[in-house]
């Protein structure tokens, strides 16, 4: 089961968590390796926690309609066999 991680009232779906650490040196991000993890593991955005970058998917919302008590229920046809 995937970790799911919630920021900005969007949903992301975590696909690696890589230690911040691995990506720095002499205080200086390297944003070029950052870019390459992304692409290798094929995930949409790069979020930053304070020790880690998380590599993650957008959940999608699922598409609903509102059903409202007052409206007529929609019934199957009946078929004849």
């Amino acid at each position: 089961m995937k970790e799911l991680f919630f920021y900005n009232d969007n949903t992301y779906s975590i696909i690696r968590k890589l230690r911040a650490s691995y990506f720095y040196k002499k205080e200086e991000l390297n944003r070029e390796l950052l870019n390459t993890w992304k692409e290798y593991l094929g995930a949409e955005h790069i979020l930053k926690t304070d020790t880690h970058f998380l590599m993650v998917e957008t959940v999608k919302e699922p598409e609903w309609n509102e059903i409202k008590e007052n409206e007529e229920q929609l019934q199957p046809e009946e078929q004849t066999v």
